[in-house]
């Protein structure tokens, strides 16, 4: 129970504040600097290939140390992102503090708590999830509004400041008092620890452990669906200022929907236990397909809202049953560097994000092509979960 309480609380901050209101910045500061959307777009892509590349790091280290010393690391890094920010009056600025912000996040948050959660919470895995990425939507849906109002009030400086405080000091009591000490644990891995090996069988390479059945349709069905929802989450703001709404319109509707992926995690996660996690990935995806396809369909506001909710939904389900589904195909044993070793081929995909629509919108002045590529993704990554395979006793279908 500690370790999912100080989980949300970290993603609440971290997440919800630090990437999931990153939309509220992006208008502001194109708004208020002009500077173009292809270039801030830029910035936030080189941050996320940083967190990318950090990813194998990340994984290896909370194998080798637990979560803690990844934890400490993260945070120094995005004080010093923030920083930047903070103080920035160039557009090459922001580009510079994403570099630091993007290991960050990846090293403070949703990598390390993720694995700990995973491996440390057996039987109703996909519902620990899902209450823990919970904390990332209910903190979206608290902070993006407010992010949004004190910009409107005090200007997009002291809102990068004061959201930058919140982010880096709130997990340090989590890491202080509730993050679990030392190398991460099952006891079925402990019980293995104890029992000495065949000297004579190698352990297979990690190059042995990524050929595993399903891996790469594993790395489309994360990485796919990923570059959809990113891409729209960092557009979010302008894509609905262009299709004739409000900017506080626009920051009230990502933070409705990150709210509304909280509900999907929780829910997403119950189902997935029941259901299975593959089944119900393959349910959420194409809840999504359905959800972007709204969005040709017009401008209106019961449009956007019913867009919001199937969206929301469909994103929250994802992040509740596929660390499950990845854990159940890579084995327990170096789960944390395989599935670093996976996010960084997914989050290299998901660089791309958020320059495809900024430079589609730049080029053209509208955001419709953007849509139809955002409905593409998550098509082919519905084709992957469909052939993606488990062997007939695996938990993952029980």
């Amino acid at each position: 129970m500690p370790l999912l309480v100080a989980g949300f609380i970290v993603l609440f901050f971290v997440i919800g504040g630090g990437i999931d209101s990153v939309s509220v910045f992006l208008h502001a500061l194109a708004e208020a600097e002009g500077w173009p959307l292809q270039t801030l777009s830029s910035g936030i892509a080189a941050g996320a290939v940083c967190a990318a590349l950090s990813t194998p790091l990340v994984g290896a280290g909370v194998d080798r140390w637990g979560v803690r010393v990844p934890m400490t690391i993260g945070c120094a890094l995005l004080a010093g992102g923030f920083v930047v920010l903070g103080l920035m009056n160039q557009p090459w600025h922001f580009v510079a503090a994403n570099l630091l912000l993007g290991p960050g996040f990846a090293a403070c948050a949703l990598l390390p708590i993720t694995i700990a959660v995973t491996i440390m919470v057996p039987g109703r895995t996909a519902l620990a999830l899902g209450i823990v990425g919970a904390g990332a939507s209910a903190g979206a849906m608290v902070i993006a509004p407010a992010a949004q109002l004190m910009v409107e009030a005090f200007g997009w400086r002291v809102a990068y400041i004061t959201m930058g405080a919140a982010v880096v000091l709130a997990p340090i009591p989590c890491l202080l008092f509730a993050m679990p000490r030392g190398r991460l644990t099952t006891p079925a891995r402990e019980s293995a620890e104890e029992s000495p090996q065949d000297p004579q069988v190698a352990p297979p390479s990690l190059k042995q452990e990524l050929r595993r059945p399903g891996v790469l349709l594993l790395l489309g069905a994360l990485a796919l669906p990923g570059l959809a929802s990113f891409g729209l989450q960092v557009h979010m703001v302008p894509l609905l200022v262009d299709l004739g709404h409000s900017d506080r319109f626009g920051a009230v509707a990502l933070g409705a929907t990150l709210a509304v992926a909280g509900v999907g995690k929780v829910g997403g996660g119950l189902i997935g236990d029941r259901l299975g996690p593959l089944t119900t990935l393959r349910l959420a995806l194409g809840l999504d397909a359905v959800a972007f396809a709204l969005l040709l369909l017009g401008s209106s506001v019961s449009i956007a809202g019913l867009f919001v909710v199937l969206h929301g939904l469909a994103v929250g389900t994802q992040v509740a049953v596929l660390p499950v589904i990845a854990l159940s195909i890579l084995g327990g044993e170096r789960f944390g560097t395989l599935w670093g070793i996976l996010q960084l081929g997914s989050m290299l995909a998901i660089g791309l994000a958020p320059v495809v629509p900024g430079s589609i919108y730049d080029a053209t002045g509208s955001y419709l092509a953007a849509i139809v590529f955002w409905i593409g993704a998550v098509l082919v990554g519905l084709i992957m979960a469909m052939l993606m395979r488990v062997q007939r006793d695996d938990p993952i279908e029980r």
